[in-house]
C-alpha cells in the first residue's frame, strides 16, 4: 500500500540539525532526527574536509570501507558499503571536482546508517548498498570541473582516459548494481519551468540511447524517481525541475542506464539565502533515505510515470543575481533607461560581470532592486602612491572613497593595505565607461540627486545612502 503522508515540517537550525517532523501509516518512514554532520558548510569540500570521517567510518562495525583505487594524482578513491540484501545499490558523487553538495550528503546518509539501527534492519537483508563519496579528488583540491589531466570525468565513461573514469566503471562493472545514484551539482542559474524560481533539486532517469527509449530499467527509475518527487514537494515546494534527457554517449549515467542499471540522477542548485547550498543537501539526504526505504518495501513499482512526467522541466540560465531595474544612462547627448543584469563569481576572484542589459523584466532574480530614480555613473579609478607609506583601506575609508566617486585602484597592490571585507579590484580590466556593456566587470555607481548611493563592486551591492 502507498505511503501517506500527513505533515511534513522543515526547520534548519544554526546547530544543524535537520529536523523532520511527519505522521506517517507506515513503519518503513524514518526520516525523524536527520542530522547534518558540522563542519561541512562549504561551497568546495576537498579531501581534507572528509579525511576525519573517513577514518571514522574505517573504524566502523556497521559499514565495510575499501580504498578502491588512486586519482591521477594518487590520492585515495574510497567506497563504502553496508548491507546483505539481493538489490544492490550504488551511490557515488563529485565526479566534477566542483560540484561537492553531495559529498557531505553520503557522510550524512551513513551517519544514519550507524547511529540507526532501527531503521537500518528493516532494510539492510534486502539491500547491499556501496557509496563512493569524491571519485574526483585531485579536482576537487582544485575547485575545478575536470580532474589535473584537463579531462571531464563524466565524458570519459567510453575513452576511459583518466584513472577515476577507469574506477568508476570497474566499480560499475563488479558491483552490477540494480539501482545507481548520480549526485552532482547544476548551475545556480537554473530556474523551474518559468515560475522564477531556482532548481534547488533537479531529478532525471537518464536516457540510454538518443531515441530516448523507456525499457523495464528507466521506468523502474521513474518510477522511484515519483518516490523522491514527494519529498521535494514537501521540502521545497515549486524547487524541484526535471534535467534534460537528450542522450549524452560519453556520460557515466546514461552508460550505466545502457548497461541495463536503473539510474537516478539528482542535481543540487541554488536556493535563496543559501550560498553554501545546504537546503538542497537536506532534501538529498532525506531523498536517499526515502529511495532505500521504497526500494527495500518495492513501494515504488505501484508508481505510475505521471508524476515524473509532472516535474517542469529546467529552464537553463535564465536567473540571474542581480537585476538593477530601469537605470537612467546619459551618454554624450542620449538618455535611455536599461535593465542591467550581473552575475556574481562563486569564488573570491571578483569577477562577477554585466550579463546583460536592456529590458530583463521576464527574467528572475535572486536580488531585484527598484532603481528607477537612479542614474548611472562609470566609477573613477584612484592611483596609489609610489613610494612611501602605503595606503590604509579601512572599511569607512573606503565608503568614503566609494562616495567621492572612485571604484577601483591603479598602481603596486604592496601599496594597499586592504581593512575591509568589500571586494577591492587593483588594475582591473573591462570596468565600464560611460555606458554600461555586456562582459564588463560589474563595478559602476549609481547617483540619486547629484550624490553617490550605490556601488556596484564585482557585483557586490553596496547602499551608500
Amino acid at each position: 500500500m502507498k505511503k501517506s503522508f500527513q505533515s511534513l515540517v522543515v526547520r534548519i537550525a544554526s546547530s544543524a540539525i535537520i529536523t523532520l517532523s511527519l505522521a506517517a501509516q507506515a513503519h518503513e518512514d524514518h526520516y525523524n532526527g536527520v542530522e547534518l554532520l558540522p563542519g561541512l558548510d562549504k561551497q568546495q569540500i576537498r579531501l581534507s574536509d572528509i579525511e576525519p570521517l573517513i577514518r571514522r567510518v574505517q573504524r566502523s562495525e556497521v559499514i565495510q570501507s575499501e580504498q578502491v583505487g588512486e586519482s591521477y594524482e594518487g590520492r585515495p578513491l574510497y567506497r563504502f558499503s553496508v548491507g546483505s540484501g539481493d538489490t544492490v545499490v550504488f551511490m557515488w558523487s563529485q565526479m566534477h571536482g566542483d560540484e561537492s553538495t553531495a559529498t557531505p550528503v553520503l557522510f550524512d546518509l551513513m551517519q544514519k546508517i550507524e547511529n540507526d539501527a532501527t531503521w537500518r534492519e528493516h532494510w539492510a537483508d534486502k539491500i547491499t548498498l556501496h557509496m563512493m563519496p569524491m571519485v574526483n579528488p585531485d579536482g576537487a583540491e582544485l575547485a575545478q570541473r575536470y580532474n589535473v589531466q584537463g579531462i571531464d570525468v563524466n565524458r570519459d565513461a567510453r575513452a576511459q582516459q583518466t584513472p577515476e573514469g577507469r574506477i568508476l566503471m570497474a566499480q560499475g562493472r563488479l558491483l552490477q548494481p540494480d539501482f545507481g545514484f548520480n549526485l552532482h551539482d547544476q548551475s545556480r542559474y537554473y530556474e523551474v519551468g518559468n515560475t522564477g524560481k531556482p532548481a534547488t533539486i533537479s531529478l532525471l532517469a537518464p536516457a540510454f540511447n538518443h531515441a530516448k527509449d523507456i525499457n523495464a530499467q528507466r521506468r523502474r527509475a521513474m518510477q522511484l524517481i515519483g518516490e523522491l518527487k514527494t519529498v521535494g514537494d514537501r521540502m521545497i515546494p515549486g524547487h524541484m525541475g526535471r534535467y534534460n534527457d537528450t542522450f549524452a554517449p560519453r556520460a557515466f549515467g546514461d552508460n550505466f542506464a545502457a548497461m541495463g542499471i536503473s539510474t537516478i540522477l539528482i542535481e543540487s542548485g541554488a536556493f535563496p539565502k543559501d550560498p553554501n547550498r545546504q537546503k538542497a543537501r537536506a532534501v538529498n539526504v532525506a531523498m536517499l533515505i526515502e529511495a532505500i526505504d521504497s526500494i527495500a518495501s518495492g513501494d515504488y513499482v505501484e508508481q505510475t510515470l505521471e508524476p515524473y512526467n509532472s516535474i517542469p522541466m529546467n529552464n537553463s540560465n535564465s536567473f540571474k543575481d542581480v537585476i538593477l531595474e530601469q537605470v537612467l544612462v546619459r551618454d554624450s547627448g542620449h538618455e535611455y533607461r536599461i535593465d542591467i543584469g550581473i552575475n556574481r563569481s562563486s569564488d573570491a576572484r571578483n569577477n562577477g560581470s554585466i550579463r546583460e542589459v536592456g529590458d530583463l523584466s521576464v527574467f528572475p532574480a535572486f536580488d531585484r532592486y527598484d532603481t528607477n530614480d537612479y542614474v548611472y555613473q562609470a566609477g573613477k579609478v584612484y592611483e596609489l602612491p609610489a613610494t612611501g607609506d602605503a595606503l590604509a583601506l579601512s572599511h569607512h575609508e573606503y565608503l568614503d572613497l566609494l562616495k567621492q566617486g572612485y571604484t577601483h585602484f591603479s598602481g603596486d597592490k604592496a601599496m594597499l593595505n586592504v581593512r575591509t571585507h568589500l571586494p577591492v579590484l587593483v588594475n582591473s580590466r573591462d570596468i565600464p565607461g560611460s555606458r554600461p556593456q555586456q562582459r564588463q566587470n560589474a563595478t559602476f555607481l549609481l547617483s540619486k540627486q547629484g550624490e553617490v548611493a550605490l556601488a556596484v563592486l564585482a557585483g557586490v551591492v553596496i547602499q551608500l545612502q
